[in-house]
This record gives structure tokens, C-alpha cells and sequence, in this order.
């Protein structure tokens, strides 16, 4: 057994992280014959079920950019379309290598998901000759739907407050922030980023009525403070 010297509690089972806090753990002197067991039984990733069809869209991504890239090459004149091509299958890699690195906490991955659709729209406007599509429409979309999500996902799953409400917080900073490209003309359209920004707001006004003192709570706990 394990003890967590900022939490305060012994852990069972062969964890090297605290669940709580993530700090790493101490272990504690016993005797001799003291045998540690396992709290939890061990339970293989089912990969081997779905080998297959990760191996046929590896082949198929590969095949579009090897088919492209030719065709390309053979017929010049429409420009270097191809490295479009490539771009979009590294950018589908991204984030489905994201997806299933954070596959075990849906709303962690959500937010993760949010932040890397967010990067890629925007570099993928800069580099095709800046239009604004997206601070105007991708990511104020992005971030209503992720809030959205976000609250459906807590109350199907019967989540416990202290599993969303940071994930939630986080998300509402997040949805606040297309006021700062209205506020810097960055945007052409303003009337998506404002109801992203309405939307956040009054998440955040639910929040803090309803569940105001458990998110102060596991801030607490969270930043140790």
C-alpha cells in the first residue's frame, strides 16, 4: 500500500499516481510477508477487435496521399492541390491519435478535441490566404457544441459533480474568448462569436448558482490550495 503525502490517504493496488491529485506516491514500509493485491481487476484493451479496421484507414490514408500526390504531379496545372490532400490526412491523424490516447475520460477528450479543431481551422486559414472562416464560424461553433455536449454527456452518464465541473469551467473560459476577437475586429461576423459568448455566460451564471460551492471546493482541491 501507497500514501499520498498531499492527500492524506493510503492508496491500494500497484498505482504510482494518487487518483486524486496525480502527485506520485510514497511507499510505505511492511513487513516481510506482506503480499499487495490488486483492487481491481485487470482488464485488456480490446485492440485485437478492431486491428483491422485501424489498419484499413492507415492504408486508405496512405493511399490518398501516394494517389493524389501523383495525379498531382502528372497534372500541374491546377497547383500543388495535393498538399491539401496531405494536410487534411495529418490533421484526421492528430486528432484521432488524441482520441484514443484520452479515450478513457470522454470529457477530457472532448476538451482536447475543442482545443486541437480550434488550431488546426485557424492555421488551415492562415495558410489558404486568410478569409476569417475561422474565428468567424469554427470556433464559436466549436465551443457551444462542446458546452452543449459537455452538459448532455454529465446527466446521461449520471456523472458526479466533481468528474464535469472542471472540464465545464474550462470549456466556459474557453467559450468567452471570441469576445476578445469582436473586441479586436478580428471577426467578420459577429453574430455567431456574441451567442457563443451569451451561451458561456449563462453556463457559467447555472454553474455557480447551482453548483457554485462544489466548483470552489474542487478547485481547492485541484490547485491544493
Amino acid at each position: 500500500m501507497k500514501f499520498c503525502e498531499i492527500c492524506g490517504v493510503s492508496v491500494s493496488g500497484g498505482f504510482e499516481k494518487c487518483p486524486l491529485c496525480q502527485n506520485t506516491l510514497a511507499a510505505k514500509s511492511r513487513g516481510e510477508n506482506y503480499v499487495e493485491y490488486e483492487i481491481f481487476p485487470f482488464v485488456p484493451f480490446a485492440s485485437r477487435k478492431h486491428s483491422l479496421l485501424f489498419r484499413l484507414v492507415q492504408l486508405c490514408s496512405a493511399a490518398s496521399v501516394i494517389f493524389s500526390s501523383i495525379v498531382n504531379w502528372m497534372f500541374p496545372q491546377g497547383g500543388f492541390w495535393s498538399l491539401f490532400v496531405i494536410a487534411g490526412v495529418v490533421c484526421v491523424w492528430v486528432s484521432l491519435a488524441v482520441a484514443i490516447r484520452k479515450r478513457r475520460n470522454m470529457l477530457k477528450n472532448l476538451s482536447y478535441q475543442v482545443t486541437i479543431v480550434s488550431i488546426l481551422s485557424v492555421l488551415w486559414d492562415i495558410f489558404t490566404g486568410w478569409r476569417g472562416w475561422s474565428v468567424d464560424f469554427v470556433i464559436p461553433i466549436a465551443f457551444v457544441t462542446a458546452m452543449s455536449v459537455t452538459a448532455i454527456l454529465s446527466r446521461i452518464l449520471k456523472m458526479q459533480t466533481e468528474n464535469y465541473i472542471i472540464y465545464s469551467f474550462l470549456l466556459m473560459i474557453y467559450g468567452i474568448l471570441p469576445a476578445v476577437f469582436v473586441l479586436s475586429g478580428l471577426v467578420g461576423i459577429a453574430y455567431p462569436s456574441m451567442i457563443c459568448v451569451a451561451c458561456s455566460l449563462f453556463s457559467f451564471s447555472a454553474l455557480m448558482i447551482f453548483e457554485g460551492r462544489n466548483m470552489a471546493e474542487e478547485l481547492k482541491r485541484r490547485l491544493h490550495l
